[in-house]
């Protein structure tokens, strides 16, 4: 029986793909350091200091450019650079009917609490875990798992990249894509991880729950 909905955030939840990579070549200017923007785009969607690690920055100096693209960042999502990517009215019923909602973002917690609020959702989650509450999303879930006693077959992970689909399979838990305008990760490469399902909505998603919970 799924009562447990884990959920990334960007992509996913909330549209921040162009805030994210404006806020990232912002903050790689002001710090007048030289990149390839199709570089710069290809690693979005890790955490940021995987990010300025692949693209070459000193290790000396990724604490300081993190901050200063997380200002950027927050800020942006305080201004209203983000929508949600789909119709979330689905997921209120789905709380509603006693299923737990949890979001587990590469982003980090006091960017994802400034796109709820801005996007009027504070209340849709029981909780949020962001980037650096953990090193990866696979071993974060076991954790999660351990520690309120969830069996991972009672629990689904909900992204919209490749390495989301991935994660959800080491946990040891379903793994669905949804994919639609905003995902960052494009619908051929999601499928090769081959996902337990795929869907575009949150409507969706409460159809692959019924059927899991018949089954």
């Amino acid at each position: 029986m799924i009562r447990y909905l884990f959920f990334d955030f960007d992509g996913t939840i909330s549209d921040a793909y162009s805030l994210a990579f404006k806020s990232l070549v912002k903050t790689l200017d002001e710090f007048e350091f030289e990149f390839n923007k199709q570089d710069a785009l290809k690693q979005l969607g890790n955490k940021m200091h995987i990010i300025l690690k692949n693209l070459g920055l000193n290790a000396g100096h990724l604490e300081t450019i993190r901050r200063r693209f997380y200002k950027h960042f927050i800020r942006g999502a305080k201004e209203g650079d983000i929508k949600l990517c789909v119709s979330i009215n689905p997921l209120k019923k789905l709380k509603k009917e006693g299923y737990k909602l949890i979001v587990v973002s590469n982003s980090e917690t006091s960017f994802l609490r400034a796109s709820i609020k801005r996007l009027k959702i504070k209340g849709l989650f029981n909780r949020v875990f962001g980037a650096e509450k953990f090193s990866t999303k696979d071993e974060f879930l076991k954790k999660l798992f351990k520690k309120y006693k969830i069996k991972p077959e009672e629990a689904v992970y909900i992204g919209d990249r490749f390495s989301d689909i991935e994660f959800a399979r080491d946990a040891g838990c379903i793994a669905i894509a949804i994919h639609n305008k905003c995902s960052w990760s494009n619908k051929t490469t999601i499928m090769k991880e081959k996902p337990d399902f795929i869907i575009k909505d949150f409507r969706g998603l409460g159809k692959v729950l019924k059927k899991l919970n018949k089954e």
